[in-house]
Parts: structure tokens; sequence; C-alpha cells
């Protein structure tokens, strides 16, 4: 015959209700600063569960404590109350049993969860947005902010409401982001806040655009062979550029080789007929605005042997069909396995464009989340490798 069930496992306690709080918290939070009120009309319940005749029937005593468990609960306010109900049982008489827990508005639910004060500086910031631009419904973006939010100081506020002022009312102004004339916010400010700031700028004019230019990106280059067809008396043999002015440039490199390091760039010997450039990780895709890395007969990656470095250079392949990997194999991985170390964040997507060897490599990787920094391998073993390409 089976047992009944423990009646501890069916029956809701207090601890069970703040547990559920919690969880219903940390669900709903972001969309509760939407509401005009922020969630204090809403009611929620928790049912207790309460045990039947049948079951209660050899546990009188676990009902006895829960019932009293619910008795002696000390509640902050009306705003959380505790439903009874009588019921007749033909062989344990009339009980007075707890049925569900009511609770009005988000702030009670809240304080049962025990983050009172996180609500509280939700409420508050979301009320600073709100109290400087009263015309404009915040409905939509503020359980966007929610994130940001509950981290930022009220002098952090203030930056976001006079930075979105400026740009709504200067939608066109063609400036660099470190640029933005408004005292008290420091040049890198908006990069780490730009996102939010798009999100409250659309909110208030319609347009996420903040109307200003990104500084174009620049490429280091080192030219690795002197002799190089199209260098003249004077050019400079290292050199940082941009995709415009190297388009401009008039090399024919038979090798151009991309890295994925300065250092790596700077410590390259010289090589015959080749062009060195730092890739710059994944702005790797500017470059094929670049006509002589298009035209030369081999283009060749080196990146890390890690997660990441393997998806660059997918990416680099899908900029260059006819880009080709080197020192990105096992074998210089188990030549420097003394030299790798943890990947602390990997890549975890998938990475397509790879070879089947690079994807044995990609694999291997991912056993143990290892990582082979370039600059870690020997510029002579490195050196070795790369002449035996050029054979």
């Amino acid at each position: 015959m089976n047992q009944p069930a423990a009646i501890s496992q069916l029956m809701r306690s207090p601890k069970d209700l703040c547990v559920w709080a919690k969880q219903k918290y940390q669900h709903n939070r972001s969309s509760w600063l939407g509401i005009s009120d922020y969630g204090e009309a809403l009611v929620f319940t928790f049912a207790l569960r309460i045990p039947t005749e049948a079951i209660a029937g050899n546990q009188m005593d676990e009902v006895a404590k829960w019932v009293a468990l619910w008795r002696q609960e000390k509640w902050l306010d009306q705003a959380i109350e505790v439903e009874w109900k009588t019921v007749a049982w033909s062989t344990l008489g009339r009980q007075h049993l707890p049925t569900r827990v009511t609770i009005k508005g988000v702030s009670s639910l809240a304080t049962l969860a025990d983050v009172q004060r996180d609500w509280q500086q939700l409420v508050e910031s979301a009320e600073i947005l709100r109290s400087a631009w009263p015309v404009h419904d915040l409905s939509n973006v503020l359980p966007k902010l929610a994130s940001q939010l509950d981290k930022l100081s009220a002098t952090e506020l203030d930056k976001f409401i006079r930075v979105v002022d400026w740009l709504v009312d200067n939608p066109e102004s063609g400036m660099l982001p470190r640029q933005l004339p408004i005292p008290g916010v420091d040049s890198k400010w908006l990069e780490k806040h730009r996102s939010s700031v798009e999100k409250l700028k659309a909110a208030l004019s319609g347009v996420s655009e903040l109307g200003l230019v990104a500084a174009p990106v620049h490429f280091n280059v080192r030219v690795l062979d002197p002799t190089l067809p199209g260098l003249r008396d004077g050019d400079p043999h290292a050199f940082s550029a941009s995709v415009s002015e190297l388009a401009k440039l008039v090399w024919q490199p038979t090798w151009v080789l991309i890295v994925e390091n300065a250092q790596t760039l700077a410590a390259l010997p010289e090589f015959s007929g080749m062009v060195a450039v730092f890739g710059r990780g994944k702005d790797v895709a500017a470059l094929t605005a670049v006509y002589w890395m298009e035209k030369a007969e081999h283009l060749l990656y080196w990146g890390d042997l890690d997660t990441h470095g393997m998806h660059i250079l997918s990416l680099a392949r899908q900029a260059f069909p006819q880009i080709e990997s080197i020192l990105m194999d096992i074998d210089t991985l188990f030549e420097y396995a003394d030299m790798s170390v943890n990947e602390p964040r990997p890549f975890v997507g998938q990475i397509s464009h790879l070879t089947e060897a690079e994807l044995g490599v990609l694999s291997q990787l991912r056993i143990n989340n290892t990582r082979l920094e370039q600059e870690r391998i020997d510029m002579a073993y490195a050196s070795r490798i790369i002449q035996n390409r050029q054979r």
C-alpha cells in the first residue's frame, strides 16, 4: 500500500511565498516599469494548497504546525493578506485553514521578495526620466532600460537627460561621439551608454539615430619587402592609414598577410613580395575596399588559436573567399601546448566558412576552452612556416 505524501511537500509555507515572490519579481520587474502607477493596482495571489482530509488524516500534527505558521507570520501591512477557509471533515471535524495569500501592489511583492531597495531605485530613476519629459509617453522605453536604471545615480541620470536633450535639439550635428559639448560628460560616456541613449532619443523624437559620425578606422601596415613593386623612394614602410587611404596606394604585393595582433605585426621579419596588415579583429571586412589586397595572388590570415580567432577567420573568409589561414592548425596548437591558457569567455555561437581542417582545430579548442595567442608563438617558428608556404 502506498504511503501518503509528506504533508510538507504539498502545503506551501511562508518561505515558499517569498521564493515565489522573488521569481515573479525578477521575471516581471522590467514590464512593471512601463505601467503608470508601477503596478500598485495589480493584485497577486498565491495559493497555499490546503490538504484533503484523506491526506491529512494521519498527519494532523503537520497540518497543525502549518496552520500555526501562517497564524504567527507577522505581515507588514494590510496589502498582504492571508485568506482563510473553514472546512468540515467527516472524521477530523471543522478545520480553519489558510487557502491563499493576496498581495496588493508591486511594492508589497518586492517587500516579500526582499528586493524593496532594488525596486525603489528603479521607480525613482523612472520618475526622474518621466519628470524630465512629462509630455512624452515613456511606457514603452522604460522597460527596455531597466537593467541600466537600477545601477544609475541621480548624477548619471542627469547626464542621460542632458545628453538626450542635446541630441534631440541637434539631430544632425555631424560630430564625433567624443566631441559632444556637454559639461560634465566625459569623452567616453556616450560609448558606454549609447544603446540606452538611442532608445530614449527614439521615444522622444521617433528617430534613434544620433546624428553623429564615426571616426574612420585606421589599420596598421608594414611593408615586409623593401623592393615591393609600386613602392616609391621615401614611402613609409610602417604606418597607419584609413581604408580610403590604403585604397589609393598602387602597390602590387604578391602576398598579403593579415594578423590579429599589433605586436605580431611589429615583430614580423622581411618576406619577399609581402605586405602585412593588422586586421583589427572584426573590422577586417572593411579591407575589401583595398584593391591591392583583393587582387594579391595570396591572401593569408594568422589569428589567435581560440574560438574568437576562428570566428574572426570566418568573418575574414566571408569578406575574402580566397583567404587562407596559416599557423592556425593542429600542429601549431600541439607544438605550443605549454603556452596555451584557458579561454575565459569562449565564443559559443556557430562558426561557418571554415575548412574541414579548421573545423577540426575548432573542435579541439572547444574541448577544454583552449587559447593560444599568436604572440606566444616563436617568430622563428612562424617565419619557417610562412617561408615554406611561399615556396
